[in-house]
């Protein structure tokens, strides 16, 4: 064959799994490789064979360019001399191992060196090597699976980085659960403590409310204990959330402080035979609503609260006092608590009082309230929840009406020319003073 005979470069060697190496400055489709020998020949022979097969190649002839070259390129595959590497004055093995930890260094070895070659790659100093002289196909078949040892290395590299910044970041996570589980915790008490001392303040707003009820007249306290009794249970619905149901027991509890300022004979006129009353005390009767909202205000600060009881008079179609509001520019709570009333203040006997109550929706009473209320669990077979209680008759002796005494422990008489501000101004609630309410209510002292 000529000298002058033309070699023809193969297609680019294809490696699985490994990509387009890319050096440092440039982007290379192949694999790079160094090739480093002090036999110019060698050099030659070496690059033109891996070049034919598609790899990209530099060369070196001593250790000192080859390392240069190892601080500017990334290389996949370092072909030394077996001699190169393992001469001690040029360190090539060690130092290229630092500077390059992912190449495969391949030896290039007599047969005479084999033995030492093959401890060299069970300690794993180095990949593999190649006898000389080489075969062409060992040749190539190391040198591909070299590089794609170099580029499995990188790879495993690359994902143990991610591994340990994914770990890092977990604990990061981690921490910050921690907190926030402590914060949700401490959250969660507070609650429960808030939602105590609610639940304590609304018993101790409803058990004075009954108290002073009772200290006008037996048969208010007694109606005011049957409408709470009805709300409680209608409050138990799920369509009221915790604080909607809070609201409206309470609104029930005050909604009738209103009448403490009336006088005793419109009260028993009032509790008696409501629809014999005159005029002028059907007027001072549609004020108590006005009034029981101002006591509300003191109450709970929830102004929620006071529109419910200012409301609760109202009826659907606006016949109702003391605005004459109708429709849904009535709370909706109000319209609620007005079913409860309208089965109190215009008791019907059961079960009929069921179907009276039908009749009015969409009349007195807003309809999507009745329907609500005829959810209450048992409501048809519950007697005793339509049958307004009766008060006891007292023992001779006996006052009509529970006692009330100022922050002195003194007994209080109720003046009935005092307005109802002025009466709330002069009783104390027997209650714990320590409470938000019994605080509340002592500052009107």
């Amino acid at each position: 064959m000529s000298t002058q005979t033309q070699l023809a470069p193969r297609d680019p060697v294809v490696i699985p799994s490994v990509p387009p190496v890319r050096g440092r400055g440039e982007d290379r489709t192949c694999p790079l490789v160094l090739v480093v020998n002090t036999d110019a020949v060698t050099l030659e022979a070496l690059q033109l064979t891996l070049e034919l097969e598609g790899f990209a190649v530099h060369q070196a002839p001593a250790p000192a360019p080859a390392l240069a070259l190892l601080e500017r390129e990334d290389f996949a595959v370092v072909l030394a001399d077996h001699e190169l590497l393992v001469r001690e004055h040029s360190d090539l093995l060690n130092r290229t191992a630092i500077r390059q930890p992912y190449a495969s260094i391949v030896a290039l070895t007599s047969v005479f060196a084999v033995n030492q070659a093959m401890e060299q790659v069970s300690a794993g100093r180095i990949f593999g090597f190649v006898t000389k002289p080489w075969l062409r196909e060992e040749l190539i078949a190391t040198i591909a699976a070299g590089a794609a040892t170099a580029h499995t290395r990188k790879e495993n590299a690359a994902l143990q980085q991610e591994l340990r910044d994914l770990n890092q970041h977990a604990a990061q996570l981690q921490l910050r659960i921690e907190g926030l589980d402590a914060e949700l915790s401490a959250k969660l008490k507070s609650l429960q403590v808030h939602g105590h001392l609610r639940q304590r303040s609304l018993e101790d707003a409803q058990h004075f409310c009954h108290h002073l009820l009772a200290s006008r007249h037996p048969a208010l306290a007694v109606r005011s204990q049957h409408l709470l009794t009805i709300v409680r249970k209608f409050a138990r619905l799920d369509a009221f959330n915790p604080e909607a149901a809070r609201r409206l027991v309470l609104a029930a509890a005050v909604c009738d402080l209103g009448m403490i300022g009336f006088e005793p004979a419109l009260l028993e006129r009032v509790l008696g035979n409501f629809a014999s009353l005159s005029d002028a005390d059907a007027e001072t009767y549609e004020t108590h609503p006005i009034l029981s909202h101002n006591l509300a205000c003191h109450f709970d600060p929830d102004p929620v609260v006071a529109e419910i009881v200012r409301h609760h008079h109202e009826h659907f179609d606006g016949s109702g006092f003391p605005a004459g509001s109708k429709g849904d520019a009535i709370p909706w709570l109000a319209r609620c608590l007005a079913v409860a009333v309208h089965l109190v203040e215009k008791p019907v006997p059961h079960p009929a009082a069921i179907e009276h109550l039908l009749a009015q929706a969409g009349r007195t009473l807003d309809p999507a309230a009745v329907n609500l209320f005829c959810r209450i669990p048992n409501l048809v077979g519950d007697a005793a929840l339509f049958s307004a209680p009766q008060p006891g008759h007292p023992r001779a002796g006996q006052p009509l009406a529970t006692p009330l005494y100022s922050l002195e422990g003194s007994t209080l008489n109720l003046d009935t020319s005092l307005t109802t501000l002025d009466l709330v101004k002069k009783l104390a609630p027997p209650v714990d003073r320590s409470t938000q309410l019994g605080q509340r209510l002592q500052t009107l002292g």
